[in-house]
């Protein structure tokens, strides 16, 4: 399934996208939708999609600039941009980005899924042209250690290594070998690379817990030892299924309190910088010295609430007691909690508490 993000500022138009394509069964899936581009930037940080489309003219951050820190951000990302105004200036800024397609409204939703299926097939070709890129590069493979190649996007399996519980290794193998055609798994050359893969996302897994992975997964290092066609697609997944089983043991005996910590490292920092307009998720992750996309992950878990979620609240609690203790201007309290625009100040705070700043000083 490919991810998609539709961000649009027209209630009626994301309902439209929503509701008239039968997502379950069209191959993709709709990972989340946004009114502007500022939000769907946050949530997009998160959710990690395979394909943005997005309308153009939004308000606190257009179509054009999201598009723009998406893609440096997220580089594999595909991204499809709406617009009702046929401006060339668009389109030229659209191209020097690097999107996929700049379509004029009304977009009807077979028009969308006739270009999301193109996409599709480009993202295909690219991750098999990784794939034999990969393959080609192997030359002595039995001689490699575990660590030996470099550049391959390892993250959605590597997240669910860092997550997922031990019962699950089994799935996490079979979703991970139907992603490839069946017929390349009776290829020896392909199953080195299947088998290298899981290796390779381990080990970083182990490593980044502080551990050694030639030490936790000494067993597996002989790879020419430990693939043969001829034992079947079963013996094989059996044999990926103790590789995850054994950097998840590794991960849940390495852990103990330490998420816990973080967390609570990174609420204390937010709690004291929370009106520094240039916060974030990467400064915060930073600060407590994980990745932005592990940190997101481990928040949500631990907190129960998305990074963006946590530091919204807290700023609007803060507004909510100068708002009544302060006869600030409402644009200087905005300003004072880390929202340099009023107007989205506004927009935030009456979302979130079913109130404008004005009419809340007021009750």
């Amino acid at each position: 399934m490919y991810k998609v993000f539709f961000v649009d500022d027209e209630a009626s138009m994301r309902a439209g996208i929503r509701e008239s394509i039968d997502w379950e069964k069209s191959g993709f899936t709709l990972a989340g939708e946004a009114p502007d581009g500022e939000m769907a930037f946050s949530l997009m940080q998160d959710i990690l999609p395979d394909i943005l489309v997005t309308d153009v003219k939004m308000p606190f951050m257009d179509g054009i600039e999201l598009s723009r820190k998406a893609k440096a951000t997220m580089p594999w990302i595909k991204i499809i941009i709406l617009s009702g105004h046929d401006e060339f200036e668009y389109a030229k800024q659209a191209i020097a980005i690097g999107v996929e397609d700049y379509l004029l409204k009304p977009v009807t939703s077979g028009k969308l899924m006739e270009l999301l299926d193109v996409i599709a097939g480009k993202i295909d070709d690219e991750r098999r042209s990784n794939v034999e890129k990969l393959i080609a590069s192997m030359k002595d493979i039995s001689s490699c250690g575990l660590i030996p190649f470099a550049g391959f996007d390892k993250l959605p399996m590597m997240e669910k290594l860092r997550y997922a519980p031990k019962a699950d290794a089994p799935r996490i193998i079979d979703d991970y070998l139907s992603s490839f055609e069946s017929t390349s798994i009776t290829s020896i050359m392909f199953l080195y690379y299947i088998f290298m893969d899981v290796l390779l996302s381990s080990s970083k897994v182990v490593e980044e817990l502080g551990g050694d992975a030639k030490t936790v997964l000494s067993e597996f290092s002989d790879i020419a030892g430990q693939l043969d066609v001829d034992s079947g697609i079963t013996n094989i997944k059996a044999l990926l299924t103790s590789v995850l089983e054994r950097v998840i043991g590794f991960r849940d005996e390495a852990t103990g309190s330490k998420y816990n910590e973080i967390i609570v490292k990174a609420q204390e920092y937010i709690k004291e910088n929370f009106a520094d307009k240039d916060i974030s998720l990467h400064s915060v992750a930073r600060e407590v010295n994980i990745s932005p996309n592990h940190f997101s992950t481990i928040f949500s878990q631990e907190t129960g609430e998305t990074f963006i979620s946590y530091i919204t609240r807290v700023r609007l609690e803060q507004a909510k007691v100068l708002l009544k203790t302060t006869q600030m201007r409402t644009s200087d309290v905005g300003y004072e909690v880390g929202y340099n625009d009023t107007h989205y100040f506004s927009y935030v705070f009456k979302k979130n508490t079913g109130m404008t700043p004005k009419d809340f000083r007021s009750k």
